[in-house]
C-alpha cells in the first residue's frame, strides 16, 4: 500500500524544465506530463538549488515495516502493554520537568551568590 507514486524521471524533468522555460505555469506543465503542479514544483525548486536533474539520494536508514506492518504490530499488542508502556512514558516526563525545576532553582541560587559576591 503505497501512497507515493513512480518517481520522476531525469527524461520527465528535462522535459518539465524545457517547458517552464518557454513560459507555461505549472498546472499546464503537470497536465501535458500527467503529474501534480506540485511535483513540478519541487522538481523546478530542486533544479534551481542544485543545477541537476538527477534526483537526491534519500537521507536516513530505510524502515524495515511499512505502515501497514507497524498498525498490525501496534493493534495486535495486548493493551495492558500498550498501557505500561504509555504509563513509563508519562512518568519520564514528569521526571524530565522536576529535573528541569531543580536546574532553574540551582541557576537562580548561583546568580544571587555571585550578586553578593560582587558587592
Amino acid at each position: 500500500m503505497n501512497l507515493k507514486g513512480k518517481e520522476i524521471t531525469p527524461e520527465e524533468r528535462k522535459i518539465i524544465l524545457k517547458f517552464k522555460n518557454e513560459g507555461k505555469t505549472l498546472r499546464e506543465i503537470g497536465k501535458i506530463v500527467g503529474r501534480t503542479h506540485s511535483s513540478i514544483q519541487r522538481v523546478i525548486n530542486n533544479y534551481t538549488s542544485s543545477k541537476s536533474t538527477i534526483s537526491k539520494p534519500c537521507s536516513g536508514r530505510p524502515s524495515k515495516l511499512t505502515g501497514r506492518e507497524k498498525r498490525y504490530v501496534f493493534n495486535s499488542l495486548p493493551l495492558t502493554s500498550i498501557l505500561r508502556n504509555f504509563s513509563y512514558l508519562v512518568d519520564e516526563v514528569i521526571l524530565n520537568e522536576e529535573i528541569l525545576d531543580n536546574s532553574k532553582q540551582m541557576i537562580a541560587d548561583s546568580k544571587k551568590i555571585l550578586k553578593r559576591t560582587e558587592h
